[in-house]
């Protein structure tokens, strides 16, 4: 036998390559789930058998786990996959896409799909799903024909660490009452299920890895997100989907949705299969997630929903017990009910999968013709103004977070532009170092919808499926100017934007700092960590101690901020005055709780040391021994006494922190400590302490919803200060600006009497962005408010100040509250 043939007889995949054979079991068979090691495993060694198959390491995980990229075409195309690569990032940039070459790509150019599984951990059937798949692409015909015309790119699983997780809880519990129940953990180390809200912010490993690909080396033309839901609905939801439609967004793509929402459909309909809904609940406003930032890079973005199993245990529902629509365009063929498998979620999902290979094969012309006309429509949108472009003053309150606008626009494959000298535009003048946002470019309308409020307005009264407003420059409190006319200017393209190093001013070793910018409070938590003495003096902070000056000069040059320096303290009796880290707790209920790993994920990005504290902790009691500060996340003030009862997850992790644990906290503060409550969780203190506080909007759930507050996600904005009288500044917003926007998701609005003070109210319309119904009520209301209680302090925020990691503007106040406001 020669080398030759010899080497396509070890390269071709046969009935041995099934994934079965590889497991020992089918995947999708009722009970048993693959984790990362096989599913890679198996990934790796199809790749080894077939020419049709390459795998990639995108790079490593939040666990370090490798985060895989398969690319699955033609062995034709596997050989000039480079080739392939720069032409579609000539088709995503049609400015440097002349007639003549797109004419010769339309003739040879493959369409690019990325098929995107298990980014929801508990949502596991996808993740089995894609073994199937992978396997059918290379070993059916009529599929494998297809791959001349398509390269299909799969990510395995969306969060490796987190499947691994999930396979481990229900192989652990499996045969027991538990089986198929809640984890009592985030499936993501830090966010949770809000991995897939994360997809403009880019804070987490996961979501930079995929967004690098997507937007800087693969730009395929459609994307899809593989879900699911809850159990007792739909089998499937499968596009269109249900109003508003974002402004942002072509008709092309909304058009291009529903054209692949049909030919799934169709698929679906011919293999028999039921239960597929569309116009259901998942619509096309929000911003933010895996489906919906690649349409503002014109890619056509689908999602599916798959009702889910109790993760790999089958559930029977009674057609009668099952909530569906009525027969009608939008659900032609209800379910009968009966016994759900997860491998009939498998069954649907892979049915759906190929449908899209299909299409993107079948019309392979139409969909790169309709990725560059919706390019160069964006450019010539931009080109005509209103708005022409954004300019970011290099002259910001915080230029740290100013710098993280840029680079989050950035890292999407949006272009921004330093200005090299003074310009000049709409009577106003623009330093050297100003950052430009022009809008003729291809990415215009992700930019433009991270740049401008947003206006939602409901249909048929329906909220959005997620936020409604995400404006990056409100939350991150960056000036960003609209410029509506055209200009000229000498700019310089930048790929990434550093702050320009800060210095100490002046000599001595007694520092002063603004304590202006988040930097400010890394450095002071990095200061108190090293035994200096951080005090407050008015408005400032001032440091002192033998490594004081060397601390502040890392820092001041590494993250752009100024320091004062001066020979002596100011006359005069100084504020409080600290010499080491408050003991910062940071309470972690057995609930999987989201807010509570963005704060630990924040804490730890700004070097904040802190204790991560469950319910037993709390139960021994002896809390003020150990920590001077207990944070609780946003959590149902009653949940967090009962937590999840013992008949749906085990013992060790059921009933809250109980009444003792309660009274802990209780005693806690009343001995001197600092509880800072974050938004829900702050009627559990304005119970358990019984604090002069009401929260006006606790129990807007009930009643009719049309006469309810009701904002989902949404930008408002705050005042500084209560009544006048009511004392000095409190270190809680010491350095922040007498106007700031908040993040408000159903959140809490509060009345306060004395001694109680409101810190922060809400003016008379206090909607900058978003949605909201009946804002006026908020007019005076309380937002943030600070309590004493015994010889301590609650400090109440009745929003989210780390909200998923976008609200810069506000982290500020969470951190003075945990390094100032401490005993």
């Amino acid at each position: 036998m020669s080398a030759l043939i010899l080497l396509a007889a070890l390269q071709t995949v046969g009935p041995s390559s099934r994934p079965a054979d590889f497991l020992g079991f089918e995947p999708g068979a009722d009970s048993v789930l693959a984790d990362w090691r096989q599913v890679s495993g198996y990934m790796n060694g199809l790749a080894q058998r077939s020419r049709y198959v390459r795998v990639d390491t995108l790079g490593r995980t939040t666990e370090g786990r490798p985060f895989l990229l398969l690319t699955i075409t033609s062995p034709a195309n596997q050989q000039r996959l480079t080739e392939i690569k720069q032409a579609q990032a000539l088709l995503a940039d049609p400015r440097r896409l002349t007639d003549t070459a797109l004419a010769d790509l339309r003739t040879r150019q493959p369409a690019v799909i990325l098929i995107s599984n298990n980014i929801h951990s508990t949502e596991v059937a996808s993740s089995q799903m894609g073994m199937t798949l992978a396997y059918r692409l290379v070993t059916d015909p009529e599929l494998r024909r297809l791959l001349d015309s398509v390269v299909v790119l799969m990510i395995p699983s969306m969060n490796p660490d987190g499947l691994d997780t999930v396979v481990s809880w229900y192989r652990r519990y499996k045969g027991t009452r538990y089986e198929g129940g809640p984890l009592p953990w985030l499936y993501h180390k830090y966010i949770g299920h809000d991995n897939n809200r994360d997809w403009f912010m880019l804070t987490q490993v996961e979501t930079r890895l995929v967004t690098r690909m997507l937007y800087k080396e693969w730009f395929p033309e459609i994307v899809y997100d593989v879900h699911q839901m809850g159990a007792n609905g739909v089998r499937l939801f499968v596009p269109p989907f249900q109003d508003p439609v974002n402004p942002n967004l072509d008709p092309a793509i909304v058009a291009g949705i529903n054209l692949v929402g049909a030919q799934m459909a169709s698929a679906l309909y011919d293999a028999g299969l039921t239960g597929v809904a569309h116009q259901q609940t998942y619509d096309l406003w929000w911003h933010g997630g895996f489906r919906s930032t690649p349409t503002r890079h014109n890619m056509i973005g689908i999602l599916t929903e798959a009702a889910s199993t109790r993760l790999g245990s089958p559930i029977t529902l009674s057609g009668d017990s099952v909530r569906q629509p009525v027969r009608g365009v939008n659900y032609p063929a209800p379910w009968p009910g009966g016994t759900w498998h997860l491998g009939d979620i498998v069954r649907y999902e892979l049915t759906t999968s190929e449908a899209l290979v299909h299409l993107a094969a079948r019309d392979r012309v139409t969909v790169i013709d309709r990725f560059v006309g919706l390019g160069r429509r964006a450019v010539e949108a931009g080109l005509a103004g209103h708005p022409f472009a954004y300019v970011l003053p290099v002259e910001q309150r915080d230029p740290e977070s100013w710098t993280a606008l840029a680079n989050v626009l950035a890292a999407g494959g949006v272009e921004v532009w330093r200005a090299a000298e003074p310009f000049s535009v709409g009577g106003q003048t623009y330093s050297a170092g100003s950052l430009v946002v022009p809008m003729g470019q291809p990415y215009r309308a992700h930019a433009k919808d991270l740049l401008e409020p947003q206006h939602y307005t409901p249909v048929n009264d329906r909220p959005p499926y997620d936020v409604a407003g995400w404006t990056l420059p409100f939350t991150m409190g960056v000036r960003a100017d609209v410029v509506d006319t055209p200009f000229t200017a000498n700019l310089v393209k930048v790929d990434s934007v550093i702050p320009a190093p800060g210095r100490i001013e002046g000599s001595g070793d007694v520092f002063f700092l603004k304590n202006r910018t988040n930097a400010e409070s890394r450095a002071v938590a990095a200061l108190l960590a090293a035994g200096q003495t951080v005090t407050i003096v008015g408005d400032s902070l001032m440091a002192r101690g033998p490594r004081a000056r060397a601390i502040l000069t890392e820092h001041a040059a590494r993250h752009g901020f100024s320091v004062t320096a001066a020979r002596a303290a100011p006359a005069g009796r100084p504020g409080a005055s600290r010499q080491r880290l408050p003991r910062i707790a940071l309470y972690q209920p057995w609930t999987g709780n989201i807010d509570e790993g963005w704060t630990r994920w924040l804490f730890e990005q700004y070097g904040i040391s802190y204790t991560t504290v469950h319910d037993n902790d709390l139960k021994k009691g002896g809390l003020r021994q150990r920590f001077d500060v207990i944070v609780l996340p946003d959590a149902d003030g009653n949940a967090i006494v009962r937590g999840v009862d013992s008949t749906r997850i085990p013992l060790q992790y059921a009933g809250g922190m109980g009444e003792t644990g309660a009274n802990a906290v209780s005693e806690f503060v009343r001995g001197g400590g600092t509880l800072v409550c974050l938004d829900g969780s702050s009627n559990f203190a304005i119970t358990r302490l019984n604090l002069p506080v009401v929260n006006v909007l606790a129990g807007e759930a009930s009643g009719p919803q049309v006469l309810r507050f009701y904002a989902p996600g949404s930008i408002f904005g705050t005042v500084l200060g209560g009544v006048a009288g009511e004392g000095p500044r409190s270190p809680v917003t010491l350095g922040v600006p007498e106007s700031l926007q908040v993040y408000f998701e159903n959140s809490a609005a509060f009345t306060v009497s004395a001694p109680a003070r409101a810190l922060a109210t809400y003016p008379e319309q206090p909607l900058r962005s978003g949605y909201a119904r009946f804002q006026e009520r908020l007019a005076g209301k309380a937002a943030l408010v600070e309590a004493p209680v015994g010889s301590g302090r609650v400090i109440l925020f009745g929003f989210r100040p780390q909200f998923r990691g976008q609200t810069h503007g506000t982290f500020k106040l969470l951190f003075n509250a945990v390094l100032l406001a401490a005993p």
